[in-house]
């Protein structure tokens, strides 16, 4: 089998895995950890459930960043640890996991990602491959990079199960992107988003919308 025909393999038997579990969601009114809205969304809880499925899955994403030679895998915490944790296994290599510091002003919907439990010194001079489950904005990648980096580790890729088709590896601040399939998802900013304007309820059971109407309660008494 071709490299191109690999891929599309791949392709084809992640989309069936999150089309058979009902965790790729549609016409709704979403909110990104960015604070982006958007009409769609990857219920990536839905698809950890199983651990056979998490298991493939990581052995076809393992199949495509083993190029990289990396020594450790690193993921944003929570998604992105069960995909580090896996596709490690995969590799046969350690994995380490960022997570959010406390949020620092009422706008954000969570801090920024960092390590705190001392997986930064696990990093210094290694081969670092950072992976996630699903990419919308790019936000939790980008900040785990930074975060790599402060600790001293020399990012060689990153790599996720869905890409939300929005950024590039440029906008990742990555030298690659690689992914198992994408999944193209309209969105916009919070301001300037047309299903707000229409009055479309947020969706508070996926995604971060219960975090953002809590966010928007608090500035409005605040204020």
């Amino acid at each position: 089998m071709t490299a191109s025909a690999e891929e599309s393999s791949a392709e084809a038997e992640t989309r069936k895995m999150l089309v058979d579990c009902r965790a790729l969601l549609a016409n709704d009114h979403f909110v990104y950890i960015s604070g982006d809205h958007g009409s769609g969304w990857v219920d990536k809880d839905t698809i950890f459930v199983d651990p056979q499925r998490a298991s493939r899955l990581a052995q076809l994403l393992a199949a495509k960043v083993r190029r990289f030679d990396a020594e450790i895998l690193c993921g944003p915490a929570t998604g992105g640890l069960i995909v580090a944790q896996w596709t490690a296994l995969a590799l046969g290599l350690p994995a380490v996991f960022a997570e959010h510091a406390p949020s620092r002003t009422s706008k954000e919907l969570r801090g920024e990602f960092g390590f705190h439990r001392g997986y930064d010194r696990l990093l210094a001079g290694k081969r670092v491959m950072v992976v996630d489950d699903v990419v919308n904005t790019g936000l939790s990648i980008r900040q785990t990079v930074a975060a790599v980096e402060a600790a001293g580790g020399d990012i060689v890729a990153a790599g996720a199960l869905v890409h939300r088709g929005n950024v590039d590896a440029t906008g990742l601040g990555v030298p690659e992107f690689v992914y198992l399939m994408e999944y193209d998802i309209p969105d916009w900013f919070a301001g300037e988003c047309p299903l707000c304007q229409a009055g479309v309820p947020v969706n508070t059971r996926f995604a971060h919308g219960q975090d953002y109407l809590e966010a928007q309660q608090k500035l409005a008494t605040d204020g």
